[in-house]
This record gives C-alpha cells, structure tokens and sequence, in this order.
C-alpha cells in the first residue's frame, strides 16, 4: 500500500519544487524601481481581504470602553478633564499622550495633581534603543518622572514590521529596567487581570491584533462634553475603561497624525491612506484581550507538512492524467491550478473567519503556482542523455521514455 502512495517521478518533482522555493526565498529584490511593487507585496496579507470586505458590518456598542478625544494635547486642558473624569469613578484611565518634559510650572503640578488624585492612570511611553546581543530595549522613556511617579506606564509604540499595516503588538518586552507591559496590556490589567493573565500564558512575543471594531464601535466624548459642568458624567463613566488620545481634528494641519494602515483599510493593497487613530488600535487590542478573542496560528512545520502533500498529490495526479488523458493534459492541468487557489483561498478564509485560524500557507501557494513549470522543466532537464545518472531519473513523457 505504501508503495502505490509513495511514487518515485511525484517525490522527485516534488523535491525539485521546493529546492526551487527555497532559492527563491534567499533572494532580495533591491531594485529602486520595482521598491513600490515588493513594498505592496509585503504590505498585503490574505486575511486583509476578510477584515475589509467580509467582516460583520453590524455596529455594536462596547460598553466597556469610552474614547475621549483629547484633540492638539494641552496640559491645561488635560488636567481640568482628567479632574472631571476622575470624579465619575472610572475603572482606569489610559492617556495615549507622551508627556517627556516639563512646560510651565503652575500647568505641570495642576496635571500632576489629577493624575495622582485619580489613582488608576496609565500614561502611554516609549521603548528605545533595541539591542540585539542582550535581546531587550535599553530603556522605558517618553514620560518625565514629574508625572509618571503617579502613574503606571504602558509602551504605546508597535513593533516594526517593515510594512505600513498594523498587524501585531507586543504584550511585554524586556528592557534595563526589568520587564515592560503595553499600553493595552496595562489597561486591561487594571480592568481584569485574569484577562491579561490569561494572555501571558500564551507565551507569544507578539500577538496578531484582532480587529473587531471602528470608532463607531465605542462611546466617544470630544472635550467641549467632559468639561461641560451641566453634564452628569458619572452614568456615562463609572466602572469603564476611558481611554484618552488623540481622535481627529478636523482644524489641524496634520490630519493623519497617529493615524495607520490597518487591515480594516476598505484599500488592502496598493496606496492608500490611513484609517485608523493609534487610540481606536489600543481599543481594538483591549477588547480582544477582554473578550479572550486571539488569533491562533497554525505551526509552520504543519503548514510546510500540509504544502509538501498538495504539491506532491498535484504532481502525482498529473502522473496519472498523463497516462490517461495525454491530449486534455495541459488544460486539465491549468484549470486544476485555478480551482485549487479558489479553493485554497476560502479555506484559509472560512478558517479566519470563523475560528480566528491564520493559516500561512505561502509555501503551498507557491507550490502550487510552479509545480507545473517546475515539471516541464525537470522534464527537459531529465531528457539529457549526457549523463548517465540522468537517465536514472523517472520521467513522465513517452518522447523521453522512448528516447
């Protein structure tokens, strides 16, 4: 049995197949010209197609969360919010605002003085200096002491993937002082810990974000509401997680200022501008970890197990339609290639879809798209006669085997 599974002409092609890939995976296109096509290249992932096009489009309020819009960051206004906010017994308080020096005295200790009389602040920093021989950041900077002695502090910076598209965060990184926690991370720990808890055991260094939600998704309040005295903000906020960032100004000069390509973008591909405030980002990322919603990753050695077997049943069955079918064989064979990525592509989307399953299956994929040139061209290779070892190879075409 084992012996009809395993055919020697599918392994060999099979084997020169993926030689071909890994050759192609060492090489680096480093041309100025074709710099915009690889970057869109790399900037685009299948599952990108799911979350702009066919995510639930039904609006559903979180409860949980409330966006305060902090527009152009002033101390002063800040303090007098953050006094207001404080009064409504919120849960905790996330201020996506680096505040890396001191301004004016008088300003500085009235901000000072709300942070610490609200007591569930977490001020967003910065991690710098990454060295590679120690594995950690050499620090936790971007907030002066002045304020940060009063509050807990979450990196609010993403990891850098060489692309423009927010995909991932880092729930904790390793700096000179001891280990830091994410802007996110912090927050949702001050709201549930067993969340967060939960989180860590999954012992990922960086996290696929779950995009569920756009700002139409969370209450939102622009400052004129939190500062208007005749408002009763404690119904509105007590016992919720506030986050106050930047959201938009429409009289500012930079209107994409924190601003990102996410894979919520309705443009997946190609130029296309910003769509998502670095504050709605870290709301997208509390929810998933609230929620206990993660994306799980199916193992590369899986992945590479699983394209190794399409590539190998695609060469066999082309054996097989050869033999059969010699004059439909290009054409069945091309029309095989079309329906496999069909096919392909809604399953790796129904699996994202449904079960938040990233199945990065670019090596099958490719598999798939050389195979079959990879075959004619064994082929032609195996055809030689000026080796004798050559001629051992198996073939495929009558015109070979019969000289």
């Amino acid at each position: 049995m084992l012996k009809k599974l395993i055919r020697p002409y599918p392994a060999v092609v099979t084997v020169f197949v993926f030689l071909v890939i890994g050759v192609l995976s060492l090489i680096r296109l480093n041309i100025h010209f074709l710099d915009p096509f690889t970057q869109g290249i790399k900037d685009f992932d299948m599952t990108d197609i799911v979350y702009s096009r066919l995510r639930n489009q039904e609006v559903r309020l979180d409860d949980r969360i409330v966006l305060i819009n902090t527009g152009q960051p002033d101390r002063a206004q800040m303090a007098a919010m953050l006094k207001r906010i404080s009064q409504a017994q919120p849960k905790v308080i996330g201020i996506d605002v680096l505040y890396a020096g001191r301004q004016n005295a008088a300003i500085d200790s009235a901000l000072q003085a709300a942070i610490q009389h609200s007591g569930n602040v977490v001020l967003a920093s910065t991690l710098e200096n990454y060295r590679d021989d120690l594995k950690r950041f050499q620090s936790e900077t971007g907030v002066d002491t002045f304020f940060s002695n009063y509050a807990r502090l979450g990196y609010a910076n993403f990891p850098s993937m060489e692309v423009r598209t927010i995909r991932f965060f880092s729930p904790a990184e390793r700096t000179g002082e001891g280990v830091s926690y994410s802007f996110a991370t912090r927050i949702a720990e001050q709201y549930a810990p067993e969340k967060v808890e939960k989180m860590l055991r999954r012992r990922n260094e960086l996290e696929r974000i779950h995009f569920s939600s756009t700002e139409d998704n969370f209450v939102q309040f622009e400052p004129e509401a939190i500062l208007d005295t005749t408002i009763d903000l404690k119904p509105l906020l007590a016992g919720k997680i506030i986050l106050m960032g930047y959201n938009g100004d429409p009289t500012s000069e930079c209107p994409a200022l924190d601003k990102f390509h996410t894979p919520l973008n309705v443009r997946y591909s190609g130029r296309s501008e910003p769509d998502m405030y670095g504050i709605i980002i870290h709301a997208n990322i509390i929810r998933m970890i609230l929620d206990g919603k993660f994306i799980n990753k199916i193992p590369a050695w899986l992945s590479l197990l699983l394209a190794i077997l399409v590539c190998y049943g695609n060469v066999a069955l082309l054996e097989w339609v050869h033999e059969r079918y010699p004059r439909l064989y290009h054409p069945i064979t091309r029309t095989l290639q079309v329906a496999e990525f069909a096919l392909l592509f809604f399953l790796i989307s129904l699996l994202f879809y449904w079960f938040r399953l990233k199945w990065d299956f670019t090596a099958g994929l490719l598999a798939l798209a050389l195979y079959f040139d990879v075959l004619l061209s064994y082929e032609a290779f195996s055809s030689s006669r000026n080796q004798a070892w050559i001629n051992k190879l198996p073939k495929i075409f009558k015109l070979n085997k019969s000289g």
